[in-house]
Protein backbone atom coordinates (compact mmCIF):
# COMPACT_ATOMS: atom_id res chain seq x y z
CA UNK A 1 0.00 0.00 0.00
CA UNK A 2 1.41 3.35 -0.68
CA UNK A 3 1.82 4.43 3.11
CA UNK A 4 5.06 1.87 2.83
CA UNK A 5 6.68 2.94 0.13
CA UNK A 6 10.11 4.77 0.16
CA UNK A 7 10.06 8.12 0.90
CA UNK A 8 11.71 8.91 -1.97
CA UNK A 9 8.49 7.15 -3.76
CA UNK A 10 6.52 8.24 -1.97
CA UNK A 11 7.38 12.24 -2.52
CA UNK A 12 7.17 10.87 -6.39
CA UNK A 13 3.93 9.70 -6.16
CA UNK A 14 2.69 13.17 -4.20
CA UNK A 15 4.23 14.84 -7.04
CA UNK A 16 2.48 12.69 -9.89
CA UNK A 17 -1.18 13.24 -8.00
CA UNK A 18 -0.96 16.49 -8.02
CA UNK A 19 0.17 17.28 -11.17
CA UNK A 20 -2.53 14.39 -12.44
CA UNK A 21 -5.34 16.19 -10.67
CA UNK A 22 -4.40 19.48 -12.05
CA UNK A 23 -4.37 18.06 -15.34
CA UNK A 24 -7.84 16.41 -14.90
CA UNK A 25 -8.92 19.85 -14.10
CA UNK A 26 -7.56 21.33 -17.22
CA UNK A 27 -9.28 18.66 -19.59
CA UNK A 28 -12.25 18.67 -17.40
CA UNK A 29 -12.31 14.72 -17.20
CA UNK A 30 -12.40 15.08 -13.36
CA UNK A 31 -15.05 17.38 -11.52
CA UNK A 32 -14.35 16.76 -8.09
CA UNK A 33 -11.00 18.39 -8.63
CA UNK A 34 -10.29 22.30 -7.92
CA UNK A 35 -7.36 24.00 -9.89
CA UNK A 36 -5.74 25.10 -6.67
CA UNK A 37 -2.79 22.32 -7.01
CA UNK A 38 -2.05 23.40 -3.30
CA UNK A 39 -4.77 21.16 -2.20
CA UNK A 40 -3.69 18.10 -3.69
CA UNK A 41 -0.80 17.73 -1.44
CA UNK A 42 -0.73 15.45 1.38
CA UNK A 43 -1.80 17.45 4.88
CA UNK A 44 -3.08 19.95 2.34
CA UNK A 45 -6.09 17.86 1.18
CA UNK A 46 -5.83 15.51 -1.76
CA UNK A 47 -9.63 15.25 -3.55
CA UNK A 48 -11.03 12.14 -3.63
CA UNK A 49 -13.04 12.14 -6.85
CA UNK A 50 -13.90 8.10 -6.97
CA UNK A 51 -15.80 8.76 -3.66
CA UNK A 52 -18.21 11.22 -4.71
CA UNK A 53 -20.50 8.66 -6.02
CA UNK A 54 -21.17 8.39 -1.96
CA UNK A 55 -22.20 11.48 -1.09
CA UNK A 56 -25.32 13.10 0.28
CA UNK A 57 -26.03 16.37 2.14
CA UNK A 58 -27.79 15.33 5.53
CA UNK A 59 -30.85 17.27 6.72
CA UNK A 60 -29.58 16.86 10.07
CA UNK A 61 -27.41 14.71 12.82
CA UNK A 62 -27.65 11.25 12.95
CA UNK A 63 -27.18 11.48 16.60
CA UNK A 64 -26.25 7.82 16.10
CA UNK A 65 -22.40 6.23 16.74
CA UNK A 66 -21.02 5.58 13.53
CA UNK A 67 -18.17 3.33 12.97
CA UNK A 68 -14.96 3.94 11.65
CA UNK A 69 -13.98 0.83 9.11
CA UNK A 70 -10.46 -1.29 10.77
CA UNK A 71 -10.14 0.99 13.37
CA UNK A 72 -11.46 0.48 17.07
CA UNK A 73 -12.93 3.95 16.87
CA UNK A 74 -16.96 4.66 16.97
CA UNK A 75 -17.43 8.75 16.09
CA UNK A 76 -20.49 10.65 16.90
CA UNK A 77 -20.74 14.49 15.64
CA UNK A 78 -18.37 16.97 14.40
CA UNK A 79 -17.77 20.64 14.88
CA UNK A 80 -15.60 23.43 13.32
CA UNK A 81 -13.37 24.16 15.15
CA UNK A 82 -12.33 28.08 14.47
CA UNK A 83 -10.22 28.68 17.48
CA UNK A 84 -6.41 29.20 16.82
CA UNK A 85 -5.12 28.58 19.81
CA UNK A 86 -7.04 25.26 19.80
CA UNK A 87 -5.88 23.27 17.02
CA UNK A 88 -7.94 25.42 14.42
CA UNK A 89 -9.14 25.71 11.96
CA UNK A 90 -10.23 22.12 12.37
CA UNK A 91 -13.10 20.26 12.03
CA UNK A 92 -12.87 18.37 15.83
CA UNK A 93 -15.01 14.91 15.75
CA UNK A 94 -15.84 13.69 19.39
CA UNK A 95 -15.57 10.12 19.38
CA UNK A 96 -15.06 6.62 21.19
CA UNK A 97 -12.03 4.24 20.59
CA UNK A 98 -10.45 1.14 22.95
CA UNK A 99 -8.36 2.38 25.53
CA UNK A 100 -5.91 -0.68 24.86
CA UNK A 101 -5.44 0.61 21.64
CA UNK A 102 -4.60 4.15 21.51
CA UNK A 103 -0.87 3.42 20.80
CA UNK A 104 -1.68 1.34 17.67
CA UNK A 105 -4.68 2.76 16.44
CA UNK A 106 -3.13 3.13 13.37
CA UNK A 107 -3.33 5.98 10.93
CA UNK A 108 -6.89 8.06 10.08
CA UNK A 109 -8.38 10.31 7.74
CA UNK A 110 -11.07 12.45 7.23
CA UNK A 111 -12.74 12.90 4.18
CA UNK A 112 -14.49 16.42 3.93
CA UNK A 113 -16.94 17.38 1.89
CA UNK A 114 -17.96 20.53 0.49
CA UNK A 115 -20.82 22.27 -1.87
CA UNK A 116 -18.54 23.98 -4.55
CA UNK A 117 -20.17 25.52 -7.85
CA UNK A 118 -19.98 22.64 -9.89
CA UNK A 119 -21.07 20.09 -7.18
CA UNK A 120 -19.85 18.13 -4.03
CA UNK A 121 -16.20 18.03 -3.98
CA UNK A 122 -14.26 15.71 -1.23
CA UNK A 123 -11.03 16.25 -0.07
CA UNK A 124 -9.13 14.30 2.70
CA UNK A 125 -6.59 15.52 5.29
CA UNK A 126 -4.80 13.16 8.10
CA UNK A 127 -6.27 13.65 11.00
CA UNK A 128 -4.75 13.62 14.85
CA UNK A 129 -6.33 11.48 16.88
CA UNK A 130 -6.35 13.25 20.45
CA UNK A 131 -7.33 11.62 24.12
CA UNK A 132 -10.12 13.19 26.23
CA UNK A 133 -9.56 10.72 28.76
CA UNK A 134 -6.10 10.46 29.45
CA UNK A 135 -5.72 8.05 31.94
CA UNK A 136 -4.04 4.23 31.32
CA UNK A 137 -5.94 2.47 33.57
CA UNK A 138 -9.37 0.19 32.40
CA UNK A 139 -6.99 -0.75 29.11
CA UNK A 140 -10.19 -2.66 27.78
CA UNK A 141 -12.98 -0.10 28.13
CA UNK A 142 -13.82 2.12 25.31
CA UNK A 143 -12.93 6.05 26.13
CA UNK A 144 -13.72 9.44 24.73
CA UNK A 145 -11.32 10.44 22.08
CA UNK A 146 -11.30 13.88 19.55
CA UNK A 147 -10.44 13.14 15.76
CA UNK A 148 -8.92 16.63 14.81
CA UNK A 149 -9.21 17.34 11.01
CA UNK A 150 -6.92 19.89 9.59
CA UNK A 151 -8.47 22.65 7.63
CA UNK A 152 -7.39 25.86 5.67
CA UNK A 153 -7.88 29.24 6.94
CA UNK A 154 -9.57 30.34 3.67
CA UNK A 155 -12.04 27.10 3.99
CA UNK A 156 -13.09 29.02 7.40
CA UNK A 157 -13.32 32.38 5.54
CA UNK A 158 -15.02 31.26 2.30
CA UNK A 159 -16.33 27.62 2.17
CA UNK A 160 -16.50 25.15 5.44
CA UNK A 161 -17.41 21.81 4.64
CA UNK A 162 -20.99 20.53 5.26
CA UNK A 163 -19.99 16.95 6.51
CA UNK A 164 -16.77 14.74 7.59
CA UNK A 165 -16.29 10.94 7.02
CA UNK A 166 -14.30 9.75 9.01
CA UNK A 167 -11.75 6.43 7.43
CA UNK A 168 -8.30 4.33 8.01
CA UNK A 169 -6.64 5.63 4.27
CA UNK A 170 -6.66 8.50 1.90
CA UNK A 171 -10.08 8.15 -0.35
CA UNK A 172 -11.27 4.97 1.02
CA UNK A 173 -14.86 4.38 0.39
CA UNK A 174 -16.44 6.09 3.72
CA UNK A 175 -18.71 3.94 5.97
CA UNK A 176 -19.91 6.96 7.86
CA UNK A 177 -21.30 10.82 7.66
CA UNK A 178 -21.14 13.16 10.21
CA UNK A 179 -23.45 16.72 10.06
CA UNK A 180 -21.25 19.86 10.94
CA UNK A 181 -23.21 21.05 13.31
CA UNK A 182 -22.00 24.38 13.88
CA UNK A 183 -20.69 25.58 10.26
CA UNK A 184 -22.35 28.71 10.57
CA UNK A 185 -20.34 31.08 12.31
CA UNK A 186 -22.99 33.15 14.54
CA UNK A 187 -22.20 36.30 17.35
CA UNK A 188 -21.64 34.72 20.90
CA UNK A 189 -23.46 36.31 23.91
CA UNK A 190 -22.58 36.38 27.77
CA UNK A 191 -25.38 33.81 28.09
CA UNK A 192 -25.52 30.95 29.89
CA UNK A 193 -26.04 27.04 28.71
CA UNK A 194 -26.28 24.06 30.83
CA UNK A 195 -24.85 20.48 30.09
CA UNK A 196 -26.65 17.31 31.81
CA UNK A 197 -24.07 14.12 31.39
CA UNK A 198 -26.29 10.68 29.62
CA UNK A 199 -29.79 10.01 32.21
CA UNK A 200 -30.21 6.12 31.60
CA UNK A 201 -31.87 3.15 33.17
CA UNK A 202 -34.81 4.39 31.87
CA UNK A 203 -35.12 7.33 33.97
CA UNK A 204 -38.42 8.32 35.53
CA UNK A 205 -37.94 11.22 38.25
CA UNK A 206 -40.25 13.87 36.12
CA UNK A 207 -40.72 15.68 38.90
CA UNK A 208 -37.11 16.16 39.88
CA UNK A 209 -36.59 17.13 35.94
CA UNK A 210 -39.19 19.76 36.44
CA UNK A 211 -37.97 21.65 38.88
CA UNK A 212 -34.09 21.21 38.30
CA UNK A 213 -35.15 22.87 34.97
CA UNK A 214 -36.93 25.78 36.39
CA UNK A 215 -34.74 26.30 39.26
CA UNK A 216 -32.09 27.04 36.34
CA UNK A 217 -34.26 29.24 34.24
CA UNK A 218 -34.17 30.89 37.23
CA UNK A 219 -30.81 31.54 37.97
CA UNK A 220 -30.36 32.54 34.87
CA UNK A 221 -29.84 29.74 31.91
CA UNK A 222 -30.59 30.40 28.04
CA UNK A 223 -30.39 27.16 27.04
CA UNK A 224 -30.52 23.44 28.65
CA UNK A 225 -28.89 20.20 26.73
CA UNK A 226 -29.69 16.46 28.28
CA UNK A 227 -28.28 13.54 26.83
CA UNK A 228 -30.60 10.88 26.46
CA UNK A 229 -29.90 6.93 26.90
CA UNK A 230 -32.90 5.88 28.06
CA UNK A 231 -36.04 7.73 29.97
CA UNK A 232 -39.35 6.73 30.84
CA UNK A 233 -42.73 8.23 28.68
CA UNK A 234 -43.40 10.56 31.46
CA UNK A 235 -39.82 12.09 31.11
CA UNK A 236 -39.66 11.62 27.42
CA UNK A 237 -43.44 13.57 26.96
CA UNK A 238 -41.97 16.59 29.63
CA UNK A 239 -39.25 17.25 27.45
CA UNK A 240 -40.70 17.35 24.33
CA UNK A 241 -43.11 19.66 25.95
CA UNK A 242 -40.03 21.69 26.64
CA UNK A 243 -38.40 21.21 23.11
CA UNK A 244 -41.34 23.68 21.60
CA UNK A 245 -41.09 26.33 23.97
CA UNK A 246 -40.39 29.61 22.37
CA UNK A 247 -39.15 31.16 25.32
CA UNK A 248 -36.31 28.74 26.30
CA UNK A 249 -34.33 26.24 24.24
CA UNK A 250 -34.12 22.63 25.32
CA UNK A 251 -32.07 20.13 23.55
CA UNK A 252 -32.45 16.65 23.16
CA UNK A 253 -29.22 15.05 22.29
CA UNK A 254 -29.91 11.03 21.40
CA UNK A 255 -27.04 9.29 22.90
CA UNK A 256 -27.52 5.73 22.45
CA UNK A 257 -24.13 4.46 23.32
CA UNK A 258 -24.14 0.65 22.59
CA UNK A 259 -22.77 -0.34 26.67
CA UNK A 260 -24.64 -3.34 26.09
CA UNK A 261 -21.61 -4.04 23.46
CA UNK A 262 -18.39 -1.49 24.64
CA UNK A 263 -17.60 -1.77 28.15
CA UNK A 264 -17.48 1.85 29.10
CA UNK A 265 -18.17 4.59 32.30
CA UNK A 266 -21.47 5.59 32.92
CA UNK A 267 -22.44 5.80 28.91
CA UNK A 268 -19.52 7.24 27.80
CA UNK A 269 -20.76 10.23 29.88
CA UNK A 270 -17.26 12.33 29.06
CA UNK A 271 -17.97 12.04 25.73
CA UNK A 272 -21.01 13.82 26.71
CA UNK A 273 -20.23 16.63 28.64
CA UNK A 274 -17.84 17.49 25.55
CA UNK A 275 -20.18 16.96 23.08
CA UNK A 276 -22.49 19.69 24.85
CA UNK A 277 -19.65 21.89 25.63
CA UNK A 278 -18.36 22.20 21.80
CA UNK A 279 -22.32 22.10 21.03
CA UNK A 280 -23.29 25.36 22.89
CA UNK A 281 -19.80 27.33 22.50
CA UNK A 282 -20.83 28.51 19.43
CA UNK A 283 -23.88 30.64 20.87
CA UNK A 284 -22.72 31.08 24.73
CA UNK A 285 -20.05 32.37 26.23
CA UNK A 286 -20.69 30.57 29.52
CA UNK A 287 -21.33 26.66 29.77
CA UNK A 288 -22.03 24.75 32.95
CA UNK A 289 -21.76 20.89 33.56
CA UNK A 290 -23.43 19.55 36.55
CA UNK A 291 -25.54 16.41 37.27
CA UNK A 292 -29.14 16.50 37.76
CA UNK A 293 -29.13 16.49 41.80
CA UNK A 294 -26.74 19.37 41.73
CA UNK A 295 -27.13 23.29 42.04
CA UNK A 296 -24.51 25.91 41.12
CA UNK A 297 -25.83 28.65 43.58
CA UNK A 298 -24.82 32.22 44.02
CA UNK A 299 -24.07 32.96 47.47
CA UNK A 300 -23.94 36.83 46.92
CA UNK A 301 -26.24 37.26 44.28
CA UNK A 302 -29.49 36.23 42.81
CA UNK A 303 -28.57 34.91 39.09
CA UNK A 304 -25.41 33.27 37.32
CA UNK A 305 -25.32 36.55 35.20
CA UNK A 306 -25.06 38.54 38.34
CA UNK A 307 -22.74 36.44 39.91
CA UNK A 308 -20.58 36.18 36.31
CA UNK A 309 -20.41 39.98 36.21
CA UNK A 310 -18.31 39.98 39.35
CA UNK A 311 -16.07 36.79 39.01
CA UNK A 312 -15.08 37.65 34.79
CA UNK A 313 -12.73 40.71 35.96
CA UNK A 314 -10.70 37.51 37.14
CA UNK A 315 -9.94 36.79 33.24
CA UNK A 316 -10.32 33.09 34.14
CA UNK A 317 -10.95 29.84 31.94
CA UNK A 318 -12.45 27.89 34.20
CA UNK A 319 -14.50 28.61 37.40
CA UNK A 320 -14.90 25.45 40.01
CA UNK A 321 -17.42 25.26 42.34
CA UNK A 322 -16.91 23.56 45.72
CA UNK A 323 -19.29 20.57 46.98
CA UNK A 324 -21.40 20.91 50.12
CA UNK A 325 -23.65 17.50 50.02
CA UNK A 326 -27.14 18.30 51.12
CA UNK A 327 -28.90 15.46 53.11
CA UNK A 328 -32.53 14.50 51.15
CA UNK A 329 -35.34 15.07 53.20
CA UNK A 330 -39.14 15.19 52.63
CA UNK A 331 -41.45 17.26 55.03
CA UNK A 332 -44.49 16.10 52.94
CA UNK A 333 -45.24 19.41 51.78
CA UNK A 334 -46.71 19.59 48.16
CA UNK A 335 -45.22 19.61 45.49
CA UNK A 336 -42.42 18.00 46.85
CA UNK A 337 -39.35 20.03 45.92
CA UNK A 338 -36.01 18.72 47.06
CA UNK A 339 -34.03 21.87 46.94
CA UNK A 340 -36.77 23.51 49.11
CA UNK A 341 -37.14 20.44 51.65
CA UNK A 342 -33.69 19.27 51.69
CA UNK A 343 -32.38 22.16 54.13
CA UNK A 344 -29.50 20.01 56.14
CA UNK A 345 -25.71 20.23 54.83
CA UNK A 346 -21.93 19.63 55.71
CA UNK A 347 -20.96 22.97 57.18
CA UNK A 348 -18.25 22.88 54.83
CA UNK A 349 -17.66 22.61 51.52
CA UNK A 350 -16.14 18.35 51.81
CA UNK A 351 -13.60 17.87 50.19
CA UNK A 352 -12.56 21.61 49.94
CA UNK A 353 -11.07 22.26 46.85
CA UNK A 354 -11.47 20.91 43.28
CA UNK A 355 -11.76 17.26 44.40
CA UNK A 356 -15.54 17.17 43.75
CA UNK A 357 -16.22 20.45 42.43
CA UNK A 358 -18.15 21.37 39.66
CA UNK A 359 -17.34 23.61 36.74
CA UNK A 360 -18.46 26.92 34.73
CA UNK A 361 -16.85 27.40 31.92
CA UNK A 362 -15.99 30.24 29.82
CA UNK A 363 -16.09 28.26 26.19
CA UNK A 364 -13.25 30.70 24.45
CA UNK A 365 -11.15 28.73 26.63
CA UNK A 366 -11.90 25.51 27.74
CA UNK A 367 -10.32 22.33 25.06
CA UNK A 368 -11.54 19.01 27.09
CA UNK A 369 -13.09 18.80 30.05
CA UNK A 370 -14.12 16.11 33.22
CA UNK A 371 -16.41 15.39 34.60
CA UNK A 372 -15.53 18.22 37.91
CA UNK A 373 -13.42 20.21 35.90
CA UNK A 374 -11.05 20.98 32.88
CA UNK A 375 -8.96 18.49 31.09
CA UNK A 376 -6.98 21.19 29.47
CA UNK A 377 -7.40 24.93 28.18
CA UNK A 378 -5.93 26.98 26.08
CA UNK A 379 -2.66 28.39 26.53
CA UNK A 380 -2.69 31.05 29.04
CA UNK A 381 -5.94 30.58 30.68
CA UNK A 382 -6.09 29.93 34.08
CA UNK A 383 -8.17 28.28 36.34
CA UNK A 384 -10.55 29.94 39.57
CA UNK A 385 -11.29 28.31 42.63
CA UNK A 386 -14.46 30.47 43.99
CA UNK A 387 -15.17 31.06 47.39
CA UNK A 388 -17.93 29.41 49.24
CA UNK A 389 -19.10 32.60 50.51
CA UNK A 390 -19.62 34.04 46.67
CA UNK A 391 -20.72 30.89 45.00
CA UNK A 392 -21.20 26.73 45.87
CA UNK A 393 -22.40 23.47 44.57
CA UNK A 394 -25.80 22.05 45.93
CA UNK A 395 -25.55 18.38 46.17
CA UNK A 396 -28.54 16.97 46.63
CA UNK A 397 -27.33 13.22 45.99
CA UNK A 398 -30.22 10.89 47.06
CA UNK A 399 -28.06 8.64 49.00
CA UNK A 400 -24.91 9.56 51.21
CA UNK A 401 -21.46 9.43 49.90
CA UNK A 402 -19.73 6.30 51.19
CA UNK A 403 -17.16 8.59 53.12
CA UNK A 404 -20.52 10.37 55.09
CA UNK A 405 -21.97 6.61 55.22
CA UNK A 406 -18.75 5.03 56.84
CA UNK A 407 -17.61 7.92 58.96
CA UNK A 408 -20.16 10.11 59.86
CA UNK A 409 -18.60 11.03 63.02
CA UNK A 410 -16.26 13.21 60.92
CA UNK A 411 -18.98 15.74 59.53
CA UNK A 412 -20.88 18.74 60.89
CA UNK A 413 -24.20 19.35 59.65
CA UNK A 414 -26.13 22.74 59.89
CA UNK A 415 -29.54 24.01 58.72
CA UNK A 416 -29.20 26.18 55.38
CA UNK A 417 -32.36 27.79 54.20
CA UNK A 418 -30.48 30.01 51.58
CA UNK A 419 -33.03 28.25 48.96
CA UNK A 420 -35.74 29.86 50.32
CA UNK A 421 -35.66 32.93 48.73
CA UNK A 422 -36.63 31.35 44.99
CA UNK A 423 -39.86 29.18 46.93
CA UNK A 424 -42.45 31.28 45.68
CA UNK A 425 -41.31 31.82 42.02
CA UNK A 426 -40.33 28.00 41.81
CA UNK A 427 -43.41 26.92 43.31
CA UNK A 428 -45.43 28.78 40.56
CA UNK A 429 -43.56 27.66 37.45
CA UNK A 430 -43.60 23.68 38.92
CA UNK A 431 -47.70 24.00 39.11
CA UNK A 432 -47.52 25.79 35.70
CA UNK A 433 -45.70 22.69 34.11
CA UNK A 434 -47.97 20.20 35.73
CA UNK A 435 -50.82 22.15 34.19
CA UNK A 436 -49.79 22.39 31.20
CA UNK A 437 -48.08 19.24 30.60
CA UNK A 438 -51.01 17.49 32.19
CA UNK A 439 -49.27 15.36 34.89
CA UNK A 440 -50.54 13.97 38.39
CA UNK A 441 -48.89 14.63 41.28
Amino acid sequence: MIPQLPFVLWWMWLIFESGRCAEYCKTGEDEGCVTDSSRHLYREGVTCPDVLTYAHHPDKESQTWQEVPERDIIAFSAFIERRTLADGPSVRIVAAGLQEDYNRIGDVHCLLWYETDIGTECVTERADYVRIYPSTLHPDMWVSHFIICPLKRRDIDEMTPYAVSVVPRPCDVPRNLLKIANRRAIKKTNSHALCLPPIYNHFSDWRMLVEMIELHRILGISELVIYNQSMSTEVSHVLDMYAVDPSFSVNIVQWHFPGNKLKNNVNCQRGAINDCVYRMSARHRYVTVTDLDEVVVPRNANTWPEMMRALATTGSGVYMFQHAYFRRNNTGQTPCLITQQSLWRTDKVVPEGKVRCKSMYDTDSLLSLDLHYHYALVPGAVEYLVPPDVGMLHHYRSTPMSSFRENPEKYTYIEDTYMHRYYDDLVQRFNNIVTRANLKL
